[in-house]
């Protein structure tokens, strides 16, 4: 309860030390309002109790009551200031707290993400490259995923043919008359030679007989 101005010129014109009777008198207001004046500017300001010759109680201000209020008020006028601009700070400390906590958030998942692509970009490229150089290989010389369909497979047909004694004897003759020697075979057919045999191993008995007349003569 802030004191009454009237009461407090009052005080001022009756040199700091009043009664309740003095201070009504003065400026006109009942006893129990002098009463309640003084009591609130004593405490407000540290004012004393005495008791006078009368047997009334006094009131003994300090004569820079004045400064005192003001000082005090202004105190009491900051802090409510201070208390109204810290809740407003506060409250945007918790927002900004809460928006900077969602951008870690989404930076996380973003950041997240962009590792999970890039590795599988990674994993994609590494997977078209061996693609390609196995289909190159199988372009060049019948890969191995192909082995069976231009390799084995046909190859394992010829052999239940019943021309295949002939098929095949025509076929080294043509490869003989090629110029191709044993030697330049391809790798697969050696292996699958090795395995299997040439088929008819007297299909070229008679060629092989007089080329050792020949040598010999």
């Amino acid at each position: 309860m802030a004191p009454n101005p009237t009461i407090m010129k009052a005080v001022e014109q009756l040199d700091y030390r009043v009664t309740v009777g003095d201070v009504a008198a003065q400026v006109g207001l009942n006893i129990h309002q002098a009463e309640q004046g003084l009591l609130v500017l004593a405490s407000e300001v540290g004012g004393h109790l005495q008791v006078a010759e009368s047997g009334d109680i006094a009131y003994l201000f300090p004569k820079n009551f004045r400064a005192i209020l003001r000082n005090k008020f202004l105190k009491l006028r900051l802090q409510a200031w201070w208390v109204h601009i810290w809740g407003v700070l506060f409250y945007l400390i918790r927002i900004s707290f809460g928006i900077f906590l969602l951008l870690s958030i989404v930076l996380m998942i973003v950041a997240i993400a962009i590792i999970v692509l890039s590795l599988k970009a990674g994993s994609d490229n590494d997977s078209g490259g061996g693609g390609g150089g196995g289909s190159s290989r199988s372009g060049g010389g019948g890969g191995i995923l192909f082995l069976p369909r231009f390799w084995i497979g046909p190859d394992l047909f010829w052999w239940f043919n019943p021309s295949y004694s002939h098929n095949n004897y025509r076929r080294q003759r043509q490869n003989s008359r090629s110029g191709r020697e044993d030697s330049e075979m391809n790798f697969l057919e050696a292996v699958f030679s090795f395995l299997f045999g040439d088929g008819n191993p007297n299909s070229n008995l008679e060629e092989r007989r007089w080329k050792t007349i020949g040598a010999v003569i």
